[in-house]
């Protein structure tokens, strides 16, 4: 976990006031670039900060109902597993507000570099990624889609920090957003034998094509993400309270119940 997400998750449990807030911000070095001070471009790079009264700040998702949330349901496709070395090729996402699906997202990313292991997955061709936008670009549209909405993916932190490491070395600043993982967040509330995405789309029996293809896969993880929530606790209500239940520290308990978890839990 980065220092600045510690930060972010200390403004869950209290608010902080403004002189502290903006005393903080200036200390980390990802926000070097950004003006901190302007409240507009912090939202911007994903944190939903408000105000709390004339002297201290909070976040939107500690007070927002769940069914009022927005959720960006995020899936890439790259061409390697590290960001230091490989580049995203393909971004797919899905807007949840109010409870439904409002807007998607899918673009792939200019490329030169494709492994045959990852065409053979995909189905991706060198050929149109060669074509395709330039990954700038890509990220930019996508900064603007997201927004502060809070990120969602089926082995979240893998497609988050994969896209904030690029975000920040392409000038954009890095993600802020709240997130959540509904590999977690499934393993909570749907009894199911594996949690790989594949697997559990079966079992629940959602339709689900194009495997390994950014906008399929995610639309497919929204409806796990719809099902795990017919099955949430009633005192879970807010938006920040559904990532708390979901953080995987709540679920010692029942991780002793259980079979030890699958090794490959992302496919």
């Amino acid at each position: 976990m980065r220092a600045i997400d510690s930060y972010i998750f200390k403004m869950t449990q209290k608010p902080i006031f403004h002189k502290e807030f903006f005393a903080k911000m200036h200390t980390f070095k990802e926000l070097e670039p950004v003006d901190v001070e302007d409240l507009s471009m912090l939202k911007l790079l994903g944190l939903p900060i408000t105000k709390y009264n004339n002297y201290a700040f909070t976040l939107e998702t500690i007070t927002t109902p769940i069914g009022q949330g927005k959720f960006c349901i995020v899936d890439i496709e790259a061409n390697g597993s590290k960001p230091a070395l490989h580049q995203i090729i393909e971004i797919g996402a899905v807007m949840i507000e109010n409870g439904k699906e409002v807007a998607e997202f899918s673009s792939l990313a200019k490329a030169d570099i494709l492994p045959d292991s990852i065409e053979q997955l995909t189905g991706i061709t060198l050929a149109e990624l060669q074509k395709a936008p330039s990954l700038t670009s890509v990220l930019e549209a996508f900064r603007l889609f997201i927004k502060d909405a809070v990120f969602v993916a089926h082995n979240v932190n893998f497609d988050y920090y994969f896209i904030s490491y690029t975000m920040e070395q392409a000038g954009f600043g890095p993600l802020l957003n709240r997130r959540l993982d509904t590999i977690d967040l499934a393993r909570k509330c749907i009894e199911a034998p594996k949690y790989g995405l594949g697997a559990l789309t079966d079992y629940l029996g959602i339709g689900f094509e194009n495997h390994h293809r950014a906008l399929y896969d995610a639309r497919a993880t929204a409806q796990v993400f719809f099902k795990a929530l017919e099955n949430l606790p009633k005192d879970v209500q807010t938006v920040e309270q559904l990532i708390a239940f979901t953080n995987p520290q709540n679920q010692k308990k029942k991780k002793k119940e259980k079979p030890s978890k699958p090794t490959d839990t992302s496919l």
